[in-house]
């Protein structure tokens, strides 16, 4: 039996140094190989499954190992951390009530839990974050949950306390420091404000929104050139953000720089103005399903205002004038238009070979009513 147990050794130190360097395929089929698996090796190969993606499977071990050592509580926490990734909250407050019970003074699982508690709707979630912070002063996920909380509910004084706190201790925490932003320019302090946004960016994090924000607060602080440049920053994202084209075209006015403000000021009216094809096309199509094709008609037609190459709208207005209209000639011509602006559009194939159906059929009725005159 020896040589046997010392296989056996041998086998489960390798696969110990192939987890370590992170072959997690191979290792789990070592350790599967075993006689006896341990509630360790089950931790194991619960981390590699979930390190590999197959979430479900790390599931399985996870719960194996619980069963095989209900000691292990870094597999228990790590179970239920898995089961809130996977959307089962209910499981995962069940399994972190369990480790409160056991651990009531663990500021990490109280925060844990608050999440779940998050995730479940529940109102009273906050006090699992107010709990951990008293046993971690600078438990820097509990602090920014708390904070955002108070945010939420616009009690400013306690999210701006909270945030302090927590930065004093960890500067370089971005979330907190985007937090502690938001918070002095909900409050219209835009001086704070722009140097917690300078900050943020300074930690080298930039998005639309922060340089849309810091652009708000150059401007209200009336620092022009400053302001000219948070907005093009946001432009360079997003060239078609209409509140930075209006306020650059505002500074660049305050400047005197009519040319350029003249351009700002035209892009953030033409993308400030709704697009209401859609809508009228739709319209148009309900009231062409009831067969008041006169409605049906105007609606098209203001979708065809709004883009004048709306293929469908322009289509459906030859329909509806063909229902709507008794003149042949009239209703011939609403085709003709169609083929006019999109017989070349091979888009439009199918739209144009009814229109050209349809002409055809126009045209014979035309001939016969002449000659019956």
């Amino acid at each position: 039996m020896m040589p046997r147990v010392g296989a056996q050794t041998s086998t489960l130190a390798m696969a110990d140094s192939l987890y370590a360097v992170g072959d997690y395929h191979k290792a789990i089929q070592l350790y599967e190989k075993q006689e006896s698996i341990s509630g360790s090796m089950y931790q194991k190969i619960a981390s590699a499954e979930q390190a590999r993606g197959d979430l479900n499977k790390a599931l399985i071990a996870y719960k194996k190992s619980i069963q095989q050592n209900p000691k292990l509580v870094v597999a228990k926490a790590n179970y239920g951390k898995l089961l809130k990734r996977t959307y089962q909250y209910q499981k995962s407050d069940s399994v972190y009530t369990e480790l409160i019970q056991q651990y009531p003074q663990n500021p990490d699982f109280l925060y844990q839990l608050g999440r779940i508690k998050e995730k479940l709707k529940d109102p009273e979630a906050y006090q699992f974050f107010e709990k951990a912070i008293e046993y971690d002063a600078t438990h820097q996920n509990a602090i920014y949950e708390l904070a955002s909380y108070h945010y939420q509910n616009k009690a400013f004084k306690k999210t701006e306390n909270l945030t302090q706190k927590a930065l004093e201790a960890a500067p370089k925490n971005i979330k907190m420091q985007l937090l502690s932003a938001l918070n002095a320019y909900s409050q219209r302090n835009y001086s704070s404000a722009l140097k917690r946004y300078e900050k943020v960016i300074e930690l080298g994090y930039s998005s639309e929104n922060v340089y849309e924000k810091l652009g708000m607060c150059y401007y209200q602080e009336e620092f022009i050139n400053k302001a000219i440049e948070a907005y093009e920053q946001v432009l360079k994202v997003n060239a078609e953000n209409a509140a930075a084209h209006l306020y650059i075209g505002k500074l660049f006015l305050h400047k005197e720089m009519l040319e350029k403000a003249e351009q700002h000021l035209l892009m953030a009216l033409l993308l400030s103005k709704p697009k209401l094809d859609d809508t009228y096309q739709s319209l148009g199509l309900a009231y062409k399903g009831k067969e008041d094709y006169k409605k049906a008609m105007y609606y098209f037609k203001l979708a065809l205002e709004e883009d004048a190459n709306k293929m469908r709208s322009q289509f459906e207005l030859a329909v509806a004038a063909d229902n709507y209209y008794a003149d042949l000639q009239t209703r011939l011509n609403y085709y003709n238009l169609f083929l006019k602006k999109f017989e070349n559009n091979p888009k439009a194939q199918v739209f144009t070979d009814l229109a050209k159906r349809r002409i055809s059929d126009l045209k014979k009725e035309i001939h016969l009513s002449k000659k019956a005159e």
